[in-house]
């Protein structure tokens, strides 16, 4: 078994400064926390959010300052936009298209917390979806080497299906299912979807319904199981699933039977405030580091690990330090470095050099 999953011929990154990495089709939503009353606690605005901007944000993170600006996706702007989350998200210094239509209102919606701690979700105003004529429209978009795509099992067959026949090149593709259609019922759909992508992500929950398994596994031979009820429909070289496991961090298994368990950035689970976004950040990260590393899939989950790890950190985005690559304080070099240090019964320093572009 390779000691990194293997290494596929990724599209070049020396396509000029105008070739983006990583684009995102998730959506774009500024959010408002409502709290109950026995919280004491405020009501929280403008809180940037989306499956889309915590994509870019984790691959941000991953891509570091040399191909920062590299990482996109489209941002709509309607009438309301707040100044502020202009200011944030124009601090990340990525490669962000934003489409400004003032005839609408931008996309929010309001997180309602109820007593046991659960979050319950709805729109405030009209969604606005990513669509792949929207892609088309930005030359800089369509020169993606990466999408990461989350969406229905239809739609995102449907979105691949175009990009192949629109595009010039073969992009590498990450598929996060909604949680909504993660059913046993749907399973043989997605069967006919794995075939068409280079990584399929879904967090443990989601991947255990899919695939009619009851019960949560915690040990390796449980997360392999169930990891290979879809490993046998991948098709494309050098592709695998990456289950998403909370605090256990993530679980890789390739086409080509590498196999690993990588621990969650954070021992600490007090150090966790807010795991919303943690999933699509990982996603965003773990898909910059598979493409920056040339198709590595320990870097790729690594990658992931970190992204989402520095997320979970705060309420809402993470911040980025205006002058420095620091985000939430430390350096995406920092975070490797304590990473490996804590997993080094794991880790060789062969793996760390991997982060080459760092």
């Amino acid at each position: 078994m390779p000691e990194n999953g293997g290494e596929m011929a990724v599209p070049s990154i020396s396509d000029g400064p105008e070739s983006m990495i990583v684009t995102t089709l998730g959506m774009f939503i500024i959010d408002e926390n409502q709290y109950p009353e026995s919280w004491n606690r405020k009501t929280e605005h403008n809180i940037v959010g989306g499956g889309g901007p915590y994509a870019i944000v984790g691959a941000r993170i991953i891509a570091g300052a040399k191909y920062g600006t590299r990482v996109s996706g489209i941002i709509d702007k309607g009438s309301d936009f707040p100044d502020s989350v202009q200011n944030q998200l124009s601090s990340w210094q990525s490669g962000i298209v934003f489409r400004e239509d003032p005839t609408r209102l931008t996309t929010r919606g309001i997180n309602k917390y109820d007593e046991n701690d659960i979050r319950h979700f709805e729109y405030k105003t009209p969604k606005k979806r990513i669509e792949v004529e929207d892609i088309l429209e930005f030359p800089v978009l369509r020169s993606s080497k990466c999408f990461h795509l989350i969406c229905s099992i239809d739609r995102c067959d449907s979105i691949i299906s175009l990009l192949n026949e629109k595009l010039d090149h073969k992009p590498v593709y990450i598929y996060e299912p909604l949680p909504d259609d993660c059913v046993a019922e749907n399973f043989e759909k997605l069967t006919k979807l794995l075939p068409k992508v280079h990584i399929f992500t879904p967090n443990l929950d989601e991947a255990c319904a899919l695939s009619g398994v009851k019960e949560l596994p915690s040990t390796t031979n449980g997360l392999q199981e169930v990891s290979s009820r879809f490993k046998k429909y991948l098709k494309l070289d050098n592709s695998g699933t990456i289950l998403r496991c909370g605090a256990l961090g993530c679980y890789i298994h390739t086409l080509e039977d590498y196999r690993i368990l990588l621990p969650a950035y954070h021992t600490d689970q007090n150090k966790v405030i807010d795991v919303t976004g943690g999933g699509n950040s990982f996603c965003g990260g773990c898909i910059a580091g598979f493409f920056l590393s040339g198709g590595n899939w320990l870097i790729a989950g690594i990658s992931g690990n970190l992204a989402s790890g520095c997320v979970i950190e705060r309420l809402g985005m993470p911040g980025k330090d205006a002058e420095s690559e620091e985000w939430n304080g430390l350096t995406l070099s920092e975070r490797i470095d304590v990473y490996f240090k804590n997993n080094s019964d794991l880790l060789q320093s062969s793996d760390r050099s991997s982060f080459s572009w760092i």
